[in-house]
């Protein structure tokens, strides 16, 4: 059925009038990532993955198709076709793109998706990040270890010019560090070895910088002086950076909006951006989180002294922030029961998505109003979806699906405890 798609020689329309599931495994491995991301899309983990290969599992692209996002771009989502056969969501798209869409959102958005929900399994400290301005995210904790935490905004009134003093010079720091290591370096041995002692808050490096004896070019005592100063400076600011942010330990369940504050909004006359961020934790206590946002590009501000060096931008990154303080508690959102719709909740309707929780009663079905586009996500049970004619589609745990335009009402139904997350685009978009 894909290759007669493709071909032009059957016409996609026909597939649209229904569900279009998406293949649940659309993984790639991180750095930083773990393993519990497998268990939730019902996937067996290699026996000691992160030993073997240095990396978990980071991040599942749910619904990715826009060509303009370089991720979105290499990781585009793949749809399921009744026969069991399968073909790339942006292709899908240009087939039958206004079906999907609608004609006003496919012409808006260039026949694109114009939506990131991603599912995160975080097990290491993120990058320093923000997004351009207009762009927020929710965060919908699935699963987290007991006392992970992330920071999100700043926890006071932030002096632009000290701070990009304090990230030009960290950043120096760490290429300077390598200037002192013998060629070729691996920053990724180097990494093994710093990772823990920077994360170890009271550990004053001495014994790292012995550690790194065998990395260095010479030993002699004035090499390891250096190298045992520059890290006790790294160190100062990878602490000192994180400590300008909020802390926030999450449970699952619960629910983060990263938008610009509504009081800052007002008095300044502006839309809710993205605030400051740095998902994750130093102690490695892992967060499962489905992460809904726009495609488009994320800024890197300062990466913690992580190796291999990446690419950072620290003059956009704090163009783009909002530098005031906030509090945890602006971020925090509740689910609220959506007037009119019995077991539908609505936790954000903001200028770049709309998010409602689906949770259906046991043999107590929830009528959903299609006739527009949305992205599906079940992040906990099992739910059955019946459209007006009849078809069945099931969506387990961990797994994607696509309600097109052209898909009129439908019902949830579940035999056990489930949520699933409905994201569709504001009024103003469709």
């Amino acid at each position: 059925m894909a290759d007669q798609i493709m071909a032009g020689g059957r016409s996609a329309e026909a597939l649209v009038r229904g569900l279009v599931k998406l293949r649940s495994n659309n993984l790639v491995e991180r750095p930083w990532g773990g393993l519990r991301m497998l268990d939730y899309k019902g996937c067996a983990p290699l026996p000691d993955q992160k030993k073997l290969t240095g990396l978990g599992v980071g991040e599942a692209f749910e619904t990715a198709a826009c060509s303009s996002d370089p991720e979105s771009d290499q990781h585009p989502s793949v749809a399921c076709l009744p026969d069991g056969s399968e073909i790339l969501l942006p292709a899908l798209l240009r087939c039958a793109g206004r079906e999907i869409l609608g004609q006003t959102v496919f012409e808006k958005f260039h026949g694109e998706i114009p939506l990131l929900p991603k599912t995160l399994d975080i097990e290491e400290l993120l990058s320093v990040q923000a997004h351009p301005p207009g762009d927020t995210e929710l965060y919908i904790i699935i699963d987290a270890e007991p006392g992970a935490s992330i920071r999100l905004g700043f926890r006071h009134n932030i002096d632009r010019d000290a701070l990009r003093r304090e990230l030009v010079s960290g950043r120096q720091e760490q290429e300077r560090l390598l200037t002192l290591l013998r060629e070729p370096v691996d920053q990724n041995e180097l990494q093994d070895i710093l990772a823990p002692a920077l994360a170890a808050r009271g550990d004053d490096m001495s014994t790292t910088a012995a550690a790194m004896a065998p990395l260095l070019k010479d030993t002699s005592k004035s090499t390891s002086t250096h190298v045992a100063e520059s890290l006790r400076r790294l160190k100062a600011t990878y602490w000192h950076v994180l400590d300008l942010m909020n802390e926030i330990t999450v449970k699952p369940g619960q629910i983060f909006y990263n938008a610009t504050p509504e009081r800052v909004c007002k008095a300044r006359g502006v839309s809710a951006s993205a605030e400051v961020h740095a998902l994750g934790n130093p102690q490695r206590r892992e967060i499962l989180m489905l992460e809904i946002r726009r495609p488009g590009v994320t800024y890197r501000a300062w990466d913690n002294v992580r190796f291999p060096i990446r690419e950072i931008d620290i003059d956009q990154t704090l163009t783009t922030l909002h530098l005031g303080a906030t509090n945890p508690t602006e971020f925090e959102r509740t689910a609220e029961a959506l007037p009119g719709s019995p077991g539908v909740f609505r936790s954000v309707a903001g200028d770049c998505f709309v998010v409602d929780h689906i949770r259906p009663a046991k043999n107590t079905p929830v009528s959903i109003a299609g006739g527009h586009f949305h992205t599906l996500h079940a992040i906990k049970g099992s739910v059955t979806i019946v459209d007006n004619r009849g078809n069945t589609t099931q969506i387990d745990r961990g797994a994607s699906a696509i309600a097109p335009a052209t898909l009129d009402k439908y019902r949830v139904e579940s035999d056990e405890t489930a949520e699933l997350i409905k994201v569709s685009l504001p009024r103003s978009l469709v």
